[in-house]
């Protein structure tokens, strides 16, 4: 079955330029990237900013090197702030948006937080912008976050009821899951498998051989299907015998690379 590829820049693509940036976003795009991917917090006044941390976890020093928690930080402190070993500021989430009305690239945006402000305040900038057909939403369908859970899925449903015509993806790390019934279960547009854990699908698919029947039926319901991160050829080609275009990458030219070396 032939597989339609697309390269995805996960943090814009952060082996190219400072992750979370406009400078990486602008790399992503220079690159020929066909998507990008962004983290989104608030700040302590309720601004949507830029920036990866641990699920719920406000320490930004690896990020920043500020070690003062975020949660008491305002937006007029944080964009004070630069990104380690660079001269990239922390972008604000109407930059992003004015970045992909500026050029026309997707963006997936992933919430790091469960707080219940932060997806009504991203769908609504996102409105703000008109830009529901190219800003979407994904999220792990679950994680355990230290001695703490938290079914990350609520926030993808959360933006289903704000904006039933928001593109959602639900990330899927356990190879054994029913894929279509997760994402069925959720409204999801999209299934990432994966998410930094191929070899853990690679693994079970080499006993079970499931992985292209599973794939074939999420596509046959309309739903896309995209593998992450891929570092490597040999993960570029499993990805791709297995009939999955979709390619999350830090490195967009090099996965071009060995995309051009498995045809």
């Amino acid at each position: 079955m032939a597989t339609q590829i697309k390269i995805l820049a996960h943090r814009g693509g952060m082996a190219r330029a400072p992750e979370n940036t406009i400078a990486a976003f602008r790399q992503a795009f220079e690159d020929g990237a066909d998507a990008f991917e962004c983290d989104v917090r608030l700040t302590k006044d309720q601004e949507p900013i830029i920036i990866h941390t641990g699920f719920d976890q406000d320490n930004i020093r690896q990020v920043t090197g500020c070690s003062t928690p975020l949660r008491e930080l305002n937006w007029k402190d944080v964009k004070k702030l630069r990104v380690l070993d660079s001269d990239q500021p922390v972008a604000h989430l109407d930059e992003v948006l004015s970045f992909v009305e500026e050029t026309g690239l997707p963006c997936a945006i992933e919430p790091k937080e469960s707080s219940e402000t932060l997806i009504p305040t991203v769908v609504d900038r996102i409105r703000q912008f008109d830009l529901i057909d190219k800003v979407g939403i994904l999220t792990f369908y679950a994680r355990k976050e230290l001695a703490t859970f938290y079914p990350r899925k609520k926030l993808l449903i959360q933006a289903k009821q704000l904006e039933p015509k928001i593109q959602t993806g639900t990330i899927i790390i356990n190879p054994m899951a029913d894929f279509l019934k997760l994402a069925e279960t959720i409204d999801a547009d999209g299934v990432i498998i994966g998410w930094g854990r191929i070899n853990h699908f690679r693994l079970y698919n080499h006993f079970a051989q499931s992985l292209v029947r599973k794939v074939r039926q999420l596509k046959a319901n309309g739903i896309t299907v995209e593998g992450g991160f891929v570092r490597t050829q040999r993960d570029v080609e499993w990805l791709l015998q297995n009939e999955i275009g979709g390619l999350w990458a830090d490195d967009v030219p090099k996965i071009k690379g060995f995309v051009a070396g498995s045809r």
